[in-house]
């Protein structure tokens, strides 16, 4: 590795400095702790010639860095509401690899196309139904069901439906200007006192191309079907509220599913990922979906529990950092 070494992080500055001090931001410190290491990390969203224009740091300080060769970058982009941007950072950074790779982001939005995938390696999936001519005559037979946008993320246009209900063929989504196909995915009933409760557990590739697996995080609502934090969801660690067995179910599903992730061409490049599960009655885990750009829960428990998770917050941060350091090599 050569005595420094630039990889970027692809994320909206639209030529403004940030204005927390780095060290007062995760993130930060861990840029801090990867240059004293050699890595240094550029965070930008303006590429040109395999080079990224931003802001890194110095000595708790945020400067400006011009057109910084990197060998790799983290894609932490909202590529969906900032689609023309995404297109002329990615033409700017032709031949520059990506982590997680586009390919493996555009599987894990299409809920369609991502559970075919994991089905097809044995995960656990509840039905799903994509024909808007059957979503009368199944959900009749299912009893309930959840609607939702094909490519949606943050719990958007998401609800629960039951014989009766209007079904529409399309449905607001992320991007609120271009309406998503909705598909049916069948309701599992949730714990006896939860209206829904669900488990975030990180996922992320460790310099030795292992697995990194992080502490479940659970979201629950006593009165939304939707357990989701941007809707309003409680937010706890696992281990402070999920008994022994559970925690153990919820290991053997997750390390199934990266054994599954290993063997997929889209996960070329995967640095990170969310692995959404819900519990069942019997407190059994299932897979929902997996997100290619987590972000929000460590934050949430570094909040909440500073001693047990702030240490943690930042290794999880420079952790896909230093993974695609290593592509130079």
């Amino acid at each position: 590795m050569p005595d420094r070494l630039a990889i970027g992080v692809l994320a909206p500055t639209d030529g403004s400095m940030p204005t927390t001090p780095p060290d007062k931001r995760p993130i930060g410190r861990a840029a801090a702790q990867l240059l004293e290491q050699g890595i240094d990390v550029v965070f930008g969203d303006t590429a040109t010639r395999g080079c990224l224009s931003g802001f890194r740091v110095r000595e708790n300080r945020w400067i400006e860095a011009n057109e910084i060769p990197v060998v790799g970058v983290h894609d932490r982009y909202p590529s969906q509401i900032r689609a023309a941007q995404f297109k002329d950072i990615r033409t700017g950074l032709s031949g520059v690899p990506i982590g997680n790779s586009l390919d493996f982001t555009m599987l894990c939005r299409d809920k369609l196309a991502s559970q075919s995938a994991f089905v097809a390696q044995g995960i656990r999936m509840p039905s799903v139904e994509a024909d808007p001519t059957r979503f009368q005559a199944t959900i009749e037979q299912w009893g309930s069901a959840f609607l939702k946008p094909r490519y949606g993320a943050l719990g958007i246009g998401v609800r629960r439906v039951a014989p009766g209900d209007a079904l529409p063929t399309h449905t607001v989504g992320v991007v609120d200007t271009r309406p998503d196909p909705t598909i049916l995915q069948a309701a599992i009933a949730p714990p006896r006192g939860w209206a829904s409760q669900t488990v975030r557990v990180l996922i992320q590739r460790t310099p030795s191309q292992g697995w990194f697996i992080g502490t479940p995080v659970v979201r629950r609502s006593t009165t939304d079907p939707v357990a989701n934090a941007a809707r309003g969801a409680e937010v706890a660690a696992g281990p402070d509220v999920l008994s022994p067995r559970v925690l153990n179910r919820i290991g053997d599903e997750v390390h199934a599913i990266c054994s599954a992730l290993d063997t997929l061409k889209e996960a070329k490049h995967m640095v990170e990922a969310g692995i959404d599960l819900v519990l069942d009655r019997d407190l059994e885990p299932w897979l929902i979906e997996i997100n290619s750009r987590p972000r929000g829960r460590m934050e949430v428990l570094a909040a909440a529990n500073p001693e047990d998770y702030r240490m943690a917050h930042i290794a999880a941060c420079a952790r896909p950092l230093e993974v695609i350091a290593q592509w130079s090599s």
